[in-house]
């Protein structure tokens, strides 16, 4: 492959940081063009995006990967292989990627390679990114320069599973680069190439919206268990071993989770829009509230109030409303607080510097796992199973007041050790809660 920096990769979420890594891994030495510097910014503790910025750090130093704040730093004239990755959701992300797209029209070379891999509506990549590059780059499609649509969306999941999914190359007319391809297939080992763009830019959609879908059902299921009594983890693990098809928990980044449903439901009418979307993403936005609810039943069923009990936060996962992006406080420390709780939060190993600068004095945020908890009624266990190894329930009942209470987003610690400890044990769906 070749060593000089032919390929850019411009975008400011989780995808473009994969991507250039994989690129990295794969030889293929790259631009990568977004907030991706040393600026203290926060993100969500989840596997794929700390073993990416590992990464990163490393290829930074080999200069595999030079970082660009901007595109107009780019030396188009050099570059080959062009990747946008912006997702067509929000007007602004909208407009800011036209406006990328028509600001780097101007300087594309003859022969580059040109790939769009953000979620948007199908027709989006034909009647808004061909448009536009033609009509100000006084480039033809399929002469001058090729036009492709990669559909990628990161869901939280490690770096090889992104990595080793298969993935999409849709080509207009047909016409796809042996070039490209190849270098693709270095990144990707599983490629499947469609000539309908249209077909490609639906199939990234719904996947996506099917899994706001699914955790809304979820939710759903998880509340009625509440209602009956029954733990809603038994009944999955029972479907599991009966080959019944539930659907699967999972840990959600809300922005994340809801990327799908905003292109989906925007412009459509309420009355003839798509109904279940609209119904999921609905149930969805309700998360947060939830958990604050049983964090309040856990503390009742301890004896405590919500005013003045310490409630200590471990971990970011799930309560972040954007894993990357502007950082922001989680939206449940201000209900807590609100609530008059004290707050305490552990964001991980990540550092607790700019999580102190971020949310100010909403909560205490510690660099110790162990400060955190200390004195807690209630501790909420936000951390991926990774980050959870440290966590031992013995230690839990210690330091915490008795009795305490886990509540445990993330199911990474076992019910059994922790009631064996004294404490009291809850999650989403686990049907034992007073009322």
């Amino acid at each position: 492959m070749e060593e000089n920096h032919s390929v850019a990769i411009v975008g400011d979420n989780p995808e473009a940081l994969l991507l250039s890594v994989l690129y990295a891994e794969a030889g293929i030495s790259n631009y990568l063009v977004g907030p991706f510097g040393d600026d203290g910014r926060t993100h969500a503790n989840r596997p794929g995006l700390e073993e990416a910025l590992w990464l990163l750090g490393i290829f930074k130093k080999s200069g595999k990967i030079r970082i660009r704040p901007d595109y107009d730093q780019l030396p188009l004239s050099q570059v080959k292989t062009l990747i946008l990755t912006t997702h067509a959701s929000r007007p602004d992300q909208t407009n800011a990627l036209e406006m990328t797209v028509r600001n780097l029209a101007h300087g594309l070379a003859t022969g580059t390679s040109l790939a769009f891999t953000g979620l948007c509506k199908p027709h989006y990549t034909s009647s808004v990114v061909k448009s536009i590059i033609e009509n100000h780059g006084g480039l033809k499609m399929g002469v001058d320069l090729n036009l492709y649509y990669v559909p990628l969306f990161w869901a939280g999941e490690g770096i090889r599973e992104f990595k080793e999914k298969r993935k999409v190359l849709a080509g207009f007319d047909g016409s796809f680069s042996t070039a490209f391809q190849e270098e693709l297939l270095w990144v990707f080992p599983t490629l499947s190439l469609i000539s309908k763009v249209e077909v490609a830019e639906a199939s990234g959609l719904y996947c996506a919206v099917s899994r706001e879908v699914s955790r809304a059902l979820d939710l759903e299921l998880a509340k009625i268990s509440e209602a009956h009594g029954v733990n809603y983890d038994e009944v999955l693990e029972l479907c599991r071993d009966t080959r019944i098809t539930l659907t699967e928990r999972s840990n959600p980044i809300p922005e994340r989770e809801s990327i799908g449903t905003s292109i989906a439901l925007s412009n459509s009418q309420r009355r003839n829009g798509p109904r279940l979307v609209r119904a999921a993403h609905s149930v969805n936005e309700e998360y947060q509230s939830q958990i604050v609810d049983m964090i309040r039943r856990a503390l009742v069923h301890c004896g405590y109030p919500f005013r003045r009990s310490k409630v200590a936060i471990l971990g970011t996962d799930g309560l972040l409303k954007n894993p990357w992006s502007k950082p922001e406080s989680p939206p449940l420390i201000e209900s807590l607080r609100k609530k008059g709780a004290r707050v305490s939060l552990y964001p991980g190993e990540i550092g607790s510097q700019p999580w102190a600068q971020m949310i100010g004095d909403h909560a205490r945020v510690e660099s110790s796992l162990l400060r955190t908890i200390a004195n807690a009624n209630c501790t909420v266990v936000a951390l991926p199973k990774l980050s959870a190894l440290e966590l031992d329930a013995d230690q839990l009942a210690t330091e915490m007041n008795r009795p305490g209470a886990i509540c445990d987003l993330t199911r990474v610690l076992e019910a059994s050790n922790v009631e064996k400890a004294g404490l009291f044990y809850t999650t989403i769906g686990r049907g034992t809660l007073d009322t």
